[in-house]
This record gives structure tokens, sequence and C-alpha cells, in this order.
């Protein structure tokens, strides 16, 4: 897949080669930097403090991984599974997630910087009070996924499947979920001021905070 620079998101800045390696355990406070990373299994993983930098990770699987606060500087994360990761207070600045699953994944106090998710699964992924700067999701399933106390400024969910999900206490202003699915999403009219919204979508989020829509000589039903 090719990473396509938008305006105000800076993408990974990676050499165009990279030499290829392997990781078969990680350590606390392991540095990764200059390498690419295909097909390694480094699932249910466990450790403190790690660094990838400038890194390619294609076809790798993170799944059910514990890392605490766990470093991502211009890194590619490619068709990899993340499902289930427990990362709290994960930091991902310049980061493309292309074709990722991240089912289930825990990113506690997570912060996103400069950061792309395209066609990923993110089904029940749990952003909890995770800080979103210059962040795009495109193409995404975050259906039922929580960004309970959230601070999402400006974020664009292009085209994404938001069913049910959970932006209670969530800071919205500048956030775009036009051409998005937002059926039966959490959130009542103090999160959703200043959010950008199609006018479908207008009618979905009038009913969510109580409005009742009529067309003009409609009657109302007491």
């Amino acid at each position: 897949m090719k990473i396509i620079s938008r305006k105000n998101i800076q993408p990974p800045q990676l050499p165009k080669a990279l030499p290829s390696g392997s990781i078969a355990a990680l350590q606390d406070e392991d540095e990764v930097s200059m390498v690419l990373l295909s097909a390694c299994d480094m699932a249910n993983t466990s450790a403190a403090h790690l660094l990838f930098e400038k890194v390619a990770l294609k076809r790798v699987s993170l799944a059910a991984s514990q890392h605490a606060k766990p470093r991502f500087v211009d890194c590619l994360l490619e068709a990899s599974d993340l499902s289930g990761i427990d990362w709290e207070q994960a930091r991902f600045r310049r980061v493309a997630f292309l074709g990722c699953r991240l089912i289930g994944a825990q990113l506690v106090d997570a912060e996103f910087e400069d950061v792309t998710f395209k066609e990923c699964t993110l089904e029940n992924a749990v952003f909890l009070s995770a800080n979103f700067k210059a962040v795009r999701f495109e193409h995404c399933q975050l259906r039922e996924a929580s960004f309970e106390s959230a601070d999402l400024p400006g974020v664009v969910f292009d085209d994404c499947d938001l069913t049910r999900a959970d932006l209670r206490q969530a800071r919205l202003s500048g956030a775009d979920f036009r051409g998005s699915r937002l059926d039966g999403v959490q959130a009542g009219a103090q999160e959703l001021r200043g959010a950008i919204v199609d006018s479908t979508q207008a009618i979905q989020i009038a009913g969510l905070i109580g409005l009742i829509v009529k067309e003009y000589g409609q009657e109302v039903d007491e």
C-alpha cells in the first residue's frame, strides 16, 4: 500500500531501503531502529519502555502483547496483527497503520501525533483518555470502539464505521465525521459541540440529543 501524505499530517520519515532483520524476543528498554521486520512473531511478549524508530513492520504479529510506555517514531505497520494488545501510555509520532488488525486493542492514555490508520480493523478497541493530534482514520472498522474521555480535536474519520462507538466525555471540536457511519454512537450534545457532520448525520445526531426533526406542516406526536 502507498502512504499518502495528508494535509497537516506528516508521514513516517523512513529511508527508501531498510535492511531486513528479525526479532525473537523483546526485553525492557530495547531499542529497535533502521530495520525492516517482516513476518516476525512477537505475540504475547511483555516489556517496558521499548523504542521503535525508523522501523517498517510488515505482516508482524504483536497480538496480546503487553508493553508499558512503548514509543514508535517514524514507523510503518502494514498488514500486521495487533489484536488484544495492552499498551498503556504508548506514544506514536509520524506512524502509519495500513491494513492492520487492532481488534480489542487497549491503548489507554496513549498519544498519537501525525498518525494515519488506513483500512484497519479496530472493533472494540479502547482509546480511553488518549490524546490525538493530526490523526486520520480512513476506511476503518471502529464498531463499539471506545474514545471515552479522549481528546480528538480535528481528527478525521473518513468512510469509517463507528456503530455504537463510545464518545462520552470526549473532546470533539473540529473532529470530522462526514461520510462515516454513526449508528448508535454514545455521545451527547456537550461532546458533539463543534464536531463536523454531513446533513444525513445531523438528523441522526439530533435524535441522539433528544431533538425531534419534523418538516414544516407535519404533525408532532404528543
